[in-house]
Protein backbone atom coordinates (compact mmCIF):
# COMPACT_ATOMS: atom_id res chain seq x y z
CA UNK A 1 0.00 0.00 0.00
CA UNK A 2 3.43 2.71 0.69
CA UNK A 3 4.78 1.69 -2.59
CA UNK A 4 1.07 2.14 -4.21
CA UNK A 5 0.32 5.56 -2.75
CA UNK A 6 4.47 6.97 -3.53
CA UNK A 7 3.79 5.71 -7.02
CA UNK A 8 1.10 7.84 -7.41
CA UNK A 9 2.48 10.98 -5.75
CA UNK A 10 5.26 11.09 -8.02
CA UNK A 11 3.36 12.23 -11.18
CA UNK A 12 1.38 14.90 -9.11
CA UNK A 13 4.80 16.35 -7.96
CA UNK A 14 6.29 16.61 -11.36
CA UNK A 15 2.63 18.47 -12.65
CA UNK A 16 3.23 21.08 -9.76
CA UNK A 17 7.02 21.43 -10.64
CA UNK A 18 6.10 22.04 -14.52
CA UNK A 19 3.88 24.54 -13.38
CA UNK A 20 6.04 26.09 -11.06
CA UNK A 21 9.59 26.70 -13.80
CA UNK A 22 6.40 27.18 -16.79
CA UNK A 23 6.10 30.67 -16.42
CA UNK A 24 9.73 31.51 -16.35
CA UNK A 25 10.53 29.44 -19.70
CA UNK A 26 7.95 31.34 -21.32
CA UNK A 27 8.89 34.53 -20.59
CA UNK A 28 12.40 33.61 -21.30
CA UNK A 29 13.70 34.49 -24.44
CA UNK A 30 14.52 37.65 -26.94
CA UNK A 31 12.24 40.18 -25.58
CA UNK A 32 12.46 42.97 -28.87
CA UNK A 33 11.95 47.03 -27.55
CA UNK A 34 11.85 49.86 -30.16
CA UNK A 35 11.29 53.88 -29.57
CA UNK A 36 11.12 55.62 -32.62
CA UNK A 37 11.17 59.15 -31.71
CA UNK A 38 9.78 61.37 -34.13
CA UNK A 39 10.33 65.04 -35.46
CA UNK A 40 7.12 66.20 -33.74
CA UNK A 41 8.70 64.90 -30.18
CA UNK A 42 6.33 61.71 -30.07
CA UNK A 43 7.52 58.67 -28.93
CA UNK A 44 6.36 55.01 -30.99
CA UNK A 45 6.99 52.12 -28.99
CA UNK A 46 7.13 48.47 -29.61
CA UNK A 47 7.70 45.73 -27.48
CA UNK A 48 7.43 42.34 -28.65
CA UNK A 49 7.60 39.69 -26.09
CA UNK A 50 7.31 35.71 -25.91
CA UNK A 51 5.08 34.21 -22.80
CA UNK A 52 1.55 35.80 -21.61
CA UNK A 53 3.38 35.81 -17.81
CA UNK A 54 3.03 39.74 -17.60
CA UNK A 55 1.09 42.87 -16.44
CA UNK A 56 0.75 46.18 -18.24
CA UNK A 57 -0.13 49.14 -16.21
CA UNK A 58 -0.72 51.48 -18.97
CA UNK A 59 -4.36 51.60 -20.82
CA UNK A 60 -2.80 53.42 -23.53
CA UNK A 61 -1.00 50.19 -24.90
CA UNK A 62 -2.48 48.03 -28.07
CA UNK A 63 -1.94 44.47 -27.62
CA UNK A 64 -2.07 41.76 -30.34
CA UNK A 65 -0.48 38.71 -31.15
CA UNK A 66 1.81 37.41 -33.96
CA UNK A 67 2.49 33.81 -33.50
CA UNK A 68 4.30 33.14 -30.19
CA UNK A 69 5.10 36.66 -29.69
CA UNK A 70 2.58 38.96 -27.85
CA UNK A 71 3.07 42.78 -29.67
CA UNK A 72 2.46 45.90 -27.16
CA UNK A 73 2.03 49.43 -29.51
CA UNK A 74 1.78 53.12 -28.16
CA UNK A 75 2.25 56.55 -28.68
CA UNK A 76 3.99 58.92 -26.14
CA UNK A 77 3.63 62.20 -26.51
CA UNK A 78 6.99 63.23 -25.64
CA UNK A 79 9.84 62.37 -23.26
CA UNK A 80 8.48 64.09 -20.57
CA UNK A 81 5.13 62.09 -20.79
CA UNK A 82 7.50 58.92 -21.14
CA UNK A 83 9.38 59.41 -17.81
CA UNK A 84 5.94 59.52 -15.55
CA UNK A 85 4.96 55.80 -16.41
CA UNK A 86 5.80 52.58 -15.05
CA UNK A 87 5.60 50.62 -18.61
CA UNK A 88 9.18 51.99 -19.82
CA UNK A 89 12.67 52.19 -20.28
CA UNK A 90 14.70 53.49 -17.62
CA UNK A 91 16.10 56.25 -19.98
CA UNK A 92 16.16 59.71 -19.62
CA UNK A 93 17.04 63.03 -22.21
CA UNK A 94 19.10 65.69 -22.14
CA UNK A 95 19.71 68.66 -24.21
CA UNK A 96 21.40 71.61 -25.20
CA UNK A 97 20.91 74.36 -27.51
CA UNK A 98 23.19 76.24 -29.83
CA UNK A 99 22.75 78.54 -32.50
CA UNK A 100 21.93 76.57 -34.96
CA UNK A 101 21.95 72.59 -33.73
CA UNK A 102 20.57 70.93 -30.68
CA UNK A 103 22.89 67.96 -28.99
CA UNK A 104 21.23 65.40 -27.61
CA UNK A 105 22.24 62.90 -25.08
CA UNK A 106 20.20 59.84 -24.64
CA UNK A 107 21.12 58.27 -20.89
CA UNK A 108 19.99 55.32 -18.49
CA UNK A 109 18.03 56.83 -15.82
CA UNK A 110 16.91 54.96 -12.04
CA UNK A 111 14.35 51.98 -12.38
CA UNK A 112 10.58 52.54 -11.87
CA UNK A 113 9.22 50.83 -8.70
CA UNK A 114 7.03 48.65 -11.00
CA UNK A 115 6.32 48.21 -14.88
CA UNK A 116 7.29 45.57 -17.51
CA UNK A 117 11.01 46.63 -17.27
CA UNK A 118 11.11 44.91 -13.96
CA UNK A 119 9.46 42.07 -15.01
CA UNK A 120 12.22 40.95 -17.93
CA UNK A 121 13.74 37.62 -16.20
CA UNK A 122 17.80 37.62 -15.62
CA UNK A 123 17.94 35.35 -18.74
CA UNK A 124 16.01 37.15 -20.77
CA UNK A 125 17.90 38.65 -24.00
CA UNK A 126 16.92 42.75 -24.24
CA UNK A 127 17.34 43.74 -27.78
CA UNK A 128 16.69 47.73 -27.85
CA UNK A 129 16.26 49.81 -31.05
CA UNK A 130 16.20 53.40 -31.50
CA UNK A 131 15.85 55.89 -34.12
CA UNK A 132 16.04 59.82 -33.69
CA UNK A 133 14.89 62.66 -35.17
CA UNK A 134 18.65 64.03 -36.39
CA UNK A 135 22.49 62.66 -36.96
CA UNK A 136 23.93 59.91 -34.72
CA UNK A 137 27.16 61.99 -33.76
CA UNK A 138 28.32 59.02 -30.78
CA UNK A 139 27.24 56.41 -28.85
CA UNK A 140 27.73 52.66 -27.75
CA UNK A 141 25.23 50.93 -29.94
CA UNK A 142 25.69 49.35 -33.32
CA UNK A 143 24.83 52.02 -35.79
CA UNK A 144 22.06 51.02 -38.68
CA UNK A 145 21.74 54.07 -40.00
CA UNK A 146 22.47 58.05 -39.31
CA UNK A 147 19.18 58.28 -37.30
CA UNK A 148 19.19 54.65 -35.92
CA UNK A 149 21.19 52.70 -33.45
CA UNK A 150 20.68 48.89 -31.72
CA UNK A 151 22.31 47.31 -29.17
CA UNK A 152 21.53 43.65 -27.61
CA UNK A 153 21.55 43.55 -23.76
CA UNK A 154 22.16 39.49 -22.31
CA UNK A 155 19.80 41.13 -18.94
CA UNK A 156 18.77 43.98 -18.20
CA UNK A 157 21.91 44.96 -15.58
CA UNK A 158 23.61 45.39 -18.53
CA UNK A 159 21.58 47.94 -20.13
CA UNK A 160 21.37 49.96 -16.57
CA UNK A 161 25.23 49.88 -16.44
CA UNK A 162 25.30 51.27 -19.72
CA UNK A 163 25.25 55.00 -18.67
CA UNK A 164 25.43 56.88 -21.52
CA UNK A 165 23.49 54.99 -24.94
CA UNK A 166 23.43 57.99 -27.98
CA UNK A 167 24.14 61.39 -28.59
CA UNK A 168 23.27 63.20 -31.95
CA UNK A 169 22.38 66.26 -33.33
CA UNK A 170 19.12 68.25 -35.01
CA UNK A 171 19.67 71.26 -36.94
CA UNK A 172 16.91 74.63 -36.51
CA UNK A 173 15.73 75.17 -39.81
CA UNK A 174 14.85 79.03 -38.89
CA UNK A 175 17.80 79.80 -37.53
CA UNK A 176 19.92 77.62 -39.96
CA UNK A 177 17.92 79.90 -43.00
CA UNK A 178 18.75 82.95 -41.16
CA UNK A 179 22.27 81.84 -40.83
CA UNK A 180 22.69 80.90 -44.56
CA UNK A 181 20.92 84.31 -45.82
CA UNK A 182 23.39 86.40 -43.48
CA UNK A 183 26.32 84.38 -45.36
CA UNK A 184 25.32 85.34 -48.45
CA UNK A 185 24.58 89.04 -47.93
CA UNK A 186 28.09 89.06 -46.20
CA UNK A 187 29.86 87.30 -48.96
CA UNK A 188 27.81 90.27 -51.57
CA UNK A 189 28.97 92.90 -49.46
CA UNK A 190 32.68 91.84 -48.87
CA UNK A 191 32.59 91.42 -53.02
CA UNK A 192 30.67 94.83 -53.51
CA UNK A 193 33.48 96.04 -50.97
CA UNK A 194 36.43 94.80 -53.25
CA UNK A 195 35.01 95.97 -56.64
CA UNK A 196 34.39 99.38 -55.05
CA UNK A 197 38.10 99.82 -53.88
CA UNK A 198 39.14 98.48 -57.79
CA UNK A 199 37.23 101.32 -58.88
CA UNK A 200 38.54 103.91 -56.65
CA UNK A 201 42.36 103.42 -57.62
CA UNK A 202 40.94 103.40 -61.31
CA UNK A 203 39.73 106.96 -60.59
CA UNK A 204 42.44 107.78 -58.62
CA UNK A 205 44.99 106.76 -61.14
CA UNK A 206 42.83 108.06 -63.94
CA UNK A 207 42.30 111.80 -62.36
CA UNK A 208 45.22 112.62 -60.36
CA UNK A 209 47.51 115.90 -59.79
CA UNK A 210 50.44 114.29 -61.65
CA UNK A 211 48.50 112.19 -64.19
CA UNK A 212 46.89 115.55 -65.04
CA UNK A 213 50.36 117.13 -65.10
CA UNK A 214 51.38 114.69 -67.47
CA UNK A 215 48.96 115.40 -70.15
CA UNK A 216 49.42 119.01 -69.85
CA UNK A 217 53.01 118.91 -70.74
CA UNK A 218 52.31 116.17 -73.60
CA UNK A 219 49.69 118.71 -74.56
CA UNK A 220 52.45 121.60 -75.01
CA UNK A 221 54.64 119.76 -76.94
Amino acid sequence: MIMKKHFHTIPILLVIILQMIGPRAAVAGDIEWQIHWQDNSVLQEEIRISGPDFITTDRNWKVSQEGDLCVLRREVENWQNYGKMKDRLPLKVQSRNYFVYKKYEIMTAPETAAGLFQQLNDGDNLSLNISVPGIITGGSGERIDESSAKWIFSNRAELLREKKLMTFITADGLLLGIGILLLGLLFVVINFIKRLKKVNKIIEEEYSVTKIKQDHQKEGE
